[in-house]
C-alpha cells in the first residue's frame, strides 16, 4: 500500500480544502506546537476507525468556519486518503455535514463512509468498513504511532499472541486441537465401550483405567500449579525489571540521603562549636574590662597620689604630736621620704621575696640575712604587727578610718589583674574568629546541602511518578523478590519434571490398556486413539516451532534495521521474549547476553522503530503488500546529529514513512521558529511545512487557521 494523497477539509484547524501530495519514500511534515501536528495524526485515526464509532463530533469542526456560516447554511467536515493498493487506485473518504442555526448551534447530518476504488473510468463505491481488507485493524496497529512513549507494540498484553496469530500460522493449529480432542475422546470412548465384553480382562482394565485417571488428575494438578508459578514468577519478574529499569536511581538516591544525613550531623556538630553567649564573656569572663587599662592607670595613680598624701599629713602629725614610738621608727629609718605603707607590697609577695631572697620590686638579688634581706623581714613583721590591735597606742590616730588604704588594697588587686586583662583583645579576637571561622562553615555545609537537595530533586523527577518511599522500598526488596522469583522458577523446572514423568507414566498405562485391546474388537480403536495422541503432541510442537520461527524472524530483520538506523553508534542487540504466562517483550542485550535495562533515549527509540519496520516488513512479505508507517514526533529525543543521520537512513529504506515533527526548525532572532534549510536540503524526501495563518487571536479558537506549504 502507498498513500498518494491525504485530504483534509474543515477538520478542525484544517479550514476548508488542505492537501498533502505524498512520496513513496520518506514524507516529513514540519510544525511548531499548536500548528496542527497533532491534528493531522488524529484525523487519519478518525479516517481509519472502521468500527462504526465517534462518527461525528463537533470537537472535529472548524471553529473558523463555524463563525463565518450564516444561519442554515453548511459545510462538510472531510478527511479522505488516496491510496495504491496491489495495482489499484483506491480513495478512503469519511465526511459528515454540519450546518449553522439561527441561535449559533450546530447540528450533523448525511454520515458518510466510503472505499471508492478507480477501475478505469468506472468509480466503485463500497463501504469505508471494506479498507479492513486492504489494512486489516490488527496490522493498522502496527502502522500508526503516536508519540515515542506509542512505539513498543508489547505494551499490551496480549501483543505477542497477536503478533503471532497474525502473522503465522498458528492460528490454524486451534481448529486442529479441538477436532482432535474431540476425535481422541470418541476413540477412547469407543475403546472402552468395546473392552467392556472382554471378560477376561475386566479387572485389569479396571486397574489401568484407575491408574489412568490417577494420572491425568495429577497431570491436570501440576499443570495447575505451573500456571500459578509461572504468573509468580512474571509478576516477580515484572516488579525486577520495574525496580532495574529505577534501580540506578535508587542508588543514587541512597547515596544523596546518605551525605545529606552526613552533613546535617556535620551541621549540627559545628553549629554547636559556635558560642556566641556574650553576655556571659562579658561579665563572668572579665570582657567588659576590656579597654580598662588606661582607667586602671589614671585611677592608680590617683591612688597613690592621695595615700602619699595622706601618709605625709600622719608623718606631720605624729612629728606633730610627739609620740616616742613614731619618732624613734621614723629615726631608725633615718630618711626624709614617706614610706610605703605596710601593706604594700602584699604579705603573700613580702614573703615570696623572702623565700626566693631577691627583691620583686627592684630586681636585684637580696641574700638570706643580708641588709635588704633584713629589711624585708622588717616590713613583714612591720606589717603583721600592724594587723594586731595596738591598745598601748597613746596618740589617736589622725585618720581614725582606712577608706584610702583600703582604696589601695583595690588598687593592688587590680594591677595583679591587669595583666590578664590586657590579653583580653586576643582572647576575644580569637572567640569571634574561631565563631566567625564556623559561622563559615556553616554556610559551605549549607551550601552543599542545597547542591544535594537539588540532585535529589532531579533524581525523582526522572523516576517516573516514584516517590522516594517507593524508590527506597523497591531497592529494599530486590533480595527478596529474586529469591521468590527463584523459588518459583525452580519449582516450576521441579513440576516440568513431575509433568515429564507423570506423562511417560500415563503414555505407559494408556499403551498397556491399547494392548488389552489387541485381539478383540476394541484394537482398532485403541490404535486410533493412539495414532490421533501422536498427531495432538506433533501439532503442538509444530505450533510451538513456528512461533519460535516467527519471532527469530522479526529478531533478525529487527536487528537488520537497527544496525542501519545507528550505523555510528552502539546498538546492542534485540531479542524477543516470551514470558511464562504468553506475553512477548522486546528488549535489548549487550553481548555478552545480559539485558540493557535503561538504554538512552535515542537509542531506545530506534530499536523499537527496528521492531516495528521488521513487523511491517514481514507483514509485507506475507500479504505480498508494504504497509506505510505514519509517526507523530518520534524523534524529538534526537540530538540533531543523530536525527539527520535517522531521517537519511529512513529515507534509503525503501518504505513509505510519514513523520510529524517539529524538528527542522530553529529560533530566529525574532523569537519565531523558522525552517533550518540546511537540515532540510541535507535529506532525501518529500518535506511539507505547517503553520497557523498569521494575525491570529491567541483567545479565539475561531482565528486559528493551518495553512500547508510543500517544501521540496
Amino acid at each position: 500500500m502507498i498513500i498518494q494523497k491525504i485530504e483534509i477539509d474543515n477538520f478542525r484547524s484544517y479550514y476548508k480544502s488542505n492537501s498533502f501530495e505524498l512520496d513513496n519514500g520518506l514524507n516529513i511534515i514540519i510544525g511548531s506546537n499548536g500548528d496542527g501536528k497533532t491534528t493531522f495524526y488524529e484525523a487519519l485515526e478518525w479516517l481509519f476507525r472502521t468500527d462504526g464509532t465517534n462518527k461525528m463530533n463537533s470537537e472535529f469542526i472548524s471553529k473558523k468556519r463555524i463563525e463565518e456560516l450564516f444561519a442554515n447554511e453548511s459545510d462538510d467536515v472531510r478527511v479522505a486518503m488516496t491510496y495504491e493498493h496491489k495495482g489499484t487506485i483506491k480513495t478512503l473518504e469519511k465526511t459528515f455535514r454540519f450546518t449553522k442555526s439561527f441561535d449559533g448551534e450546530v447540528s450533523f447530518s448525511n454520515y458518510s463512509y466510503s472505499l471508492i476504488e478507480q477501475n478505469g473510468v468506472e468509480r466503485i463505491i463500497k463501504d469505508g468498513i471494506r479498507f479492513d481488507y486492504d489494512l486489516p485493524s490488527e496490522i493498522r496497529k502496527y502502522t500508526m504511532f503516536k508519540g515515542e512513549s506509542d512505539l513498543d507494540v508489547f505494551q499490551n498484553s496480549n501483543a505477542l499472541k497477536m503478533l503471532v496469530e497474525t502473522f503465522s500460522d498458528v492460528k490454524d493449529f486451534e481448529a486442529y486441537f479441538s477436532f482432535m480432542e474431540y476425535a481422541k475422546k470418541k476413540a477412547d470412548q469407543a475403546r472402552d465401550n468395546a473392552q467392556k465384553l472382554d471378560t477376561k480382562n475386566t479387572q485389569k482394565i479396571k486397574s489401568l483405567k484407575t491408574n489412568i485417571e490417577h494420572e491425568e488428575g495429577i497431570l491436570s494438578d501440576i499443570e495447575r500449579e505451573i500456571k500459578n508459578k509461572e504468573n509468580e514468577a512474571v509478576n516477580f519478574d515484572s516488579l525486577l525489571k520495574s525496580i532495574e529499569q529505577s534501580k540506578e536511581a535508587s542508588k543514587l538516591l541512597i547515596a544523596v540521603n546518605r551525605r545529606i544525613e552526613t552533613l546535617t550531623q556535620k551541621r549540627s556538630q559545628t553549629q554547636a562549636r559556635i558560642n556566641e553567649d556574650y553576655n556571659i564573656n562579658l561579665l563572668d569572663n572579665m570582657w567588659i574590662l576590656m579597654g580598662f587599662g588606661d582607667i586602671a592607670e589614671e585611677y592608680s595613680a590617683k591612688v597613690n597620689a592621695i595615700d602619699k598624701k595622706r601618709r605625709k599629713l600622719e608623718k606631720d602629725y605624729l612629728v606633730t604630736a610627739g609620740a616616742d614610738k613614731v619618732l624613734k621608727k621614723m629615726q631608725s629609718m633615718k630618711t626624709d621620704f614617706v614610706p610605703l605603707p605596710v601593706h604594700i607590697p602584699g604579705q603573700k609577695i613580702m614573703q615570696e621575696m623572702l623565700d626566693e631572697e631577691v627583691c620583686k620590686i627592684c630586681g636585684r638579688p637580696a641574700a638570706k640575712h643580708s641588709e635588704a634581706w633584713e629589711f624585708m623581714l622588717h616590713r613583714l613583721e612591720e606589717y603583721k604587727e600592724s594587723l594586731k590591735a595596738d591598745v598601748d597606742e597613746e596618740i589617736e590616730p589622725y585618720y581614725k578610718n582606712n577608706f584610702i588604704v583600703e582604696l589601695q588594697k583595690r588598687d593592688t588587686t587590680l594591677n595583679d589583674n591587669l595583666a590578664d586583662i590586657t590579653k583580653l583583645r586576643h582572647k576575644i579576637q580569637e572567640t569571634i574568629a574561631f565563631n566567625n571561622r564556623l559561622h563559615d562553615d556553616v554556610k559551605k555545609i549549607d551550601a552543599n546541602l542545597n547542591l544535594e537537595f537539588e540532585q535529589k530533586k532531579r533524581i525523582l523527577a526522572q523516576t517516573d511518578g516514584l516517590t522516594e518511599e517507593q524508590l527506597l522500598a523497591n531497592y529494599e526488596n530486590i533480595s527478596n523478590w529474586v529469591e521468590q522469583k527463584n523459588r518459583a522458577e525452580n519449582r516450576i523446572s521441579i513440576l516440568k519434571n513431575q509433568r515429564t514423568q507423570h506423562r511417560v507414566a500415563l503414555e505407559e498405562a494408556q499403551n498397556e490398556l491399547s494392548k488389552l485391546a489387541e485381539g478383540t474388537s476394541a484394537a482398532i480403536y485403541a490404535k486410533t486413539a493412539l495414532i490421533i495422541r501422536h498427531i495432538s503432541e506433533a501439532f503442538k510442537t509444530a505450533k510451538e516451532t513456528n512461533k519460535k520461527r516467527l519471532l527469530h524472524a522479526i529478531e533478525d530483520t529487527s536487528n537488520d534495521f537497527l544496525e542501519k538506523l545507528n550505523s555510528n553508534n552502539f546498538n546492542g542487540t534485540i531479542r524477543i521474549l516470551e514470558k511464562a504466562n504468553g506475553q512477548g517483550e522486546a528488549v535489548l542485550m549487550n553481548n555478552d547476553n545480559t539485558r540493557i535495562f535503561n538504554p538512552n533515549t535515542a537509542l531506545r527509540t530506534t530499536y523499537l522503530m527496528s521492531v516495528l519496520f521488521a513487523i511491517g516488513k514481514l507483514s509485507g512479505e506475507r500479504d505480498k503488500s508494504e504497509y506505510p508507517l505514519i509517526f507523530d514526533a518520534p524523534t524529538s529525543s534526537f540530538t540533531d546529529a543523530k536525527e539527520s543521520e535517522f531521517f537519511n537512513v529512513i529515507s534509503r529504506l525503501n518504505k513509505q514513512v510519514i513523520i510529524v515533527t517539529k524538528s527542522f526548525l530553529k529560533e530566529s532572532s525574532s523569537g519565531e521558529d523558522v525552517l533550518d534549510r540546511s537540515k532540510v536540503d541535507a535529506i532525501t524526501g518529500r518535506v511539507f511545512r505547517i503553520e497557523l495563518k498569521k494575525p491570529f487571536d491567541r483567545k479565539k479558537l475561531g482565528t486559528i487557521q493551518t495553512l500547508i506549504s510543500k517544501i521540496k
